[in-house]
């Protein structure tokens, strides 16, 4: 099958080695660079500060599509010469328009980083983590004029790690699709797929970034409180409000765990009040709306 693929960094290249593992080839490749930036700030970033996804296509020799928007007449007019059989997307921000969605022959399949129809929108990862999720998984789905609404072609789950991060799901996540792409790909080739429809009554749109999504003020449970902090690594690290001898002050978290031992007169504390403290370590064990969570601060 000829194949364009529509993306950015990990599940991108999940995407182009998937599909190229199997044999499929790789018409082009679409870069978020190419919305994100001017064509003339773009020319000179590739040129002095390339990005990942850049490198990438280059290593591998794959055409590099031009277009400003993937509802842009210069993309549109790029698909329509390079004639995939379908267009493959990890991880994108724009809405498709009905005239880019009707030319390849299959469509334009998405490639999303939850089990759908939980978990739609931006950073699922977070939201796996923050939800207390034991599991995700990917979702390759029809795309249709919505975010993540389109019929289910291809679902795998896999289990959440206590301590992962949201960086090292999203890693992980990559690599399940990058399996599971070329056994989509044959699939679809031999009629083996039949599209079910996401249930709409289950679909959780999760919003990010919300209001305060990086402030922890001990208030939620340690696990809530734990479960925060991970989730949102390595995008941005959580702040803090605490009072130590020397006064009250904004930290940033570092990272965090919930402590093993028993703190017996724990329920005598407030939220946001420090049980122990090791300074010289930045290392600060607080009081949440149940039990203590460790954090170390900088």
């Amino acid at each position: 099958m000829n194949i364009v693929v529509a993306g950015y960094d990990k599940m991108l290249a999940a995407l182009i080695s998937g599909a190229k593992l199997k044999g499929h080839n790789i018409s082009g490749v679409f870069r978020i660079d190419r919305v994100k930036y001017s064509k003339f700030t773009l020319f000179f970033k590739d040129i002095f500060a390339p990005s990942i996804d850049y490198s990438f296509i280059k290593s591998h020799n794959l055409y590099d599509i031009k277009g400003t928007s993937v509802n842009s007449k210069e993309f549109i007019n790029e698909i329509k010469r390079l004639n995939p059989d379908v267009i493959l997307v990890g991880s994108w921000s724009e809405k498709f328009g009905n005239e880019i969605l009707n030319i390849p022959k299959y469509g334009i399949i998405n490639c999303h980083p939850s089990l759908l129809p939980d978990h739609r929108g931006a950073n699922p990862y977070f939201w796996a983590i923050y939800s207390g999720d034991k599991k995700t998984g990917i979702t390759f789905h029809q795309m249709d004029e919505n975010f993540d609404s389109g019929d289910i072609l291809m679902q795998a789950s896999f289990d959440i790690p206590d301590d992962i991060t949201g960086g090292a799901l999203k890693n992980k996540a990559a690599k399940v699709a990058e399996l599971m792409v070329g056994e989509l790909l044959d699939d679809l080739e031999n009629n083996r797929i039949i599209p079910a429809p996401q249930d709409s009554s289950k679909a959780v749109y999760d919003k990010y970034p919300f209001k305060d999504i990086d402030i922890v003020d001990f208030t939620e449970t340690a696990q809530k409180t734990y479960d925060k902090i991970r989730g949102l690594k390595p995008w941005c690290y959580c702040s803090c409000v605490l009072k130590t001898k020397t006064g009250e002050r904004v930290y940033r978290i570092k990272y965090a765990k919930i402590p093993e031992g028993i703190f017996p007169d724990i329920n005598t504390f407030a939220a946001g009040t420090i049980i122990q403290s090791c300074p010289e370590k930045h290392l600060y064990t607080v009081k949440c709306s149940d039990r203590a969570i460790e954090v170390k601060v900088f």
